[in-house]
C-alpha cells in the first residue's frame, strides 16, 4: 500500500503535467482526508476543515473527482480514489521523483500557522516524511514553544492576529539561542515587496498557498542542508581551535 504523501505527490505532478494547474488548498483536504478515510461523510470533511458541506458537497468534491477522471480516464469517487490512485500509480512511477531526506537530516520542525486545518495539513505531511513536527496556533505560542526546545527549521505563517510572522521572526533572529534556525515562510501573498521582507526580516525562503506538497519538502531539505552544513563548518572550526591551542601548549 503506498503511503499518503507518496500518493499526493502522484495526483500534484499528475494534475500540473496534464492540466497545467496545481490543487487548491480545500481539494487537497478533501482528498487527503478521503485518503486517510473514505467513510467519512462530505458534512464531517466541511465540519473538520471549517467550510460551507453545500460549497464542499455541490462544488469542491464534484470538481475533483471529475478532474482526476478525466486525467485518469477512470469513473472517480470519494469511495474508490485511493485503490486507483494505488492500482495506477506504478504506471506513472518515473514521473514521481519526491525529494528524499537522508536519515542524518531527519528533523524537528515547528510549524507556525493559526488556521487549524493548515497546521494538520502540513503537519500530517511532514510526519509523513519522519520528521519529528510540534504545532503552534499563533506567534505567541510558537515564541513560548522556542523558550523549551529549538527546533532545526520553522515553517512560519505571515497572516497571523496579535504577532504576524514577520514580527515573529524578528524576535527569533535577535535572540541569540534562536537566531540561526531557518526560517520558512508559508503564505498566501505572492508581491515581491512581501517577499522581500521576509527577507529583510531573516526569513531563509519563501513558499506560496495554495502550496505544493513537492515544493514545500523540497524546501525544508534544502534548508536542513544548509544547516547541516552550517554546523559541520562550526565543528570544524571549533576543532580548528583547539588544535592551535593543543599546539600552543605545546611550545610552551
Amino acid at each position: 500500500m503506498k503511503n499518503l504523501e507518496e500518493l499526493l505527490t502522484f495526483v500534484e505532478e499528475l494534475i500540473e503535467e496534464k492540466n497545467g494547474n496545481s490543487l487548491s488548498n480545500i481539494q487537497r483536504i478533501v482528498l487527503l482526508t478521503t485518503l486517510e478515510d473514505n467513510r467519512k461523510t462530505y458534512d464531517q470533511i466541511a465540519e473538520e476543515s471549517g467550510y460551507s458541506t453545500k460549497y464542499l458537497r455541490q462544488d469542491i468534491a464534484p470538481k475533483l473527482w471529475q478532474l482526476l477522471s478525466q486525467i485518469l480516464n477512470k469513473r472517480i469517487t470519494k469511495f474508490n480514489v485511493k485503490n486507483i490512485l494505488e492500482s495506477q500509480i506504478h504506471y506513472y512511477k518515473p514521473m514521481v521523483s519526491s525529494p528524499t531526506v537522508s536519515d542524518s537530516l531527519k528533523a524537528n520542525i515547528l510549524v507556525v500557522d493559526d488556521q487549524p486545518k493548515n497546521l494538520k495539513l502540513l503537519s500530517h505531511l511532514l510526519e509523513e516524511e519522519g520528521y519529528e513536527v510540534q504545532q503552534a496556533i499563533n506567534g505567541k505560542v510558537a515564541l513560548k514553544a522556542l523558550t523549551q526546545s529549538n527546533p532545526d527549521i520553522i515553517l512560519l505563517d505571515i497572516h497571523m492576529p496579535e504577532l504576524d510572522g514577520y514580527t515573529v521572526c524578528q524576535k527569533i533572529k535577535t535572540a541569540p539561542e534562536t537566531q540561526d534556525i531557518p526560517v520558512i515562510f508559508v503564505t498566501a501573498l505572492n508581491e515581491s515587496w512581501d517577499k522581500v521582507k521576509g527577507f529583510s526580516v531573516g526569513g531563509s525562503d519563501y513558499i506560496t498557498k495554495p502550496f505544493k506538497i513537492i515544493e514545500v519538502l523540497a524546501r525544508v531539505e534544502n534548508q536542513l542542508k544548509v544547516r547541516h552544513l552550517q554546523l559541520k563548518v562550526r565543528e570544524l572550526e571549533k576543532e580548528n581551535q583547539e588544535l592551535k591551542a593543543g599546539l600552543q601548549k605545546f611550545k610552551y
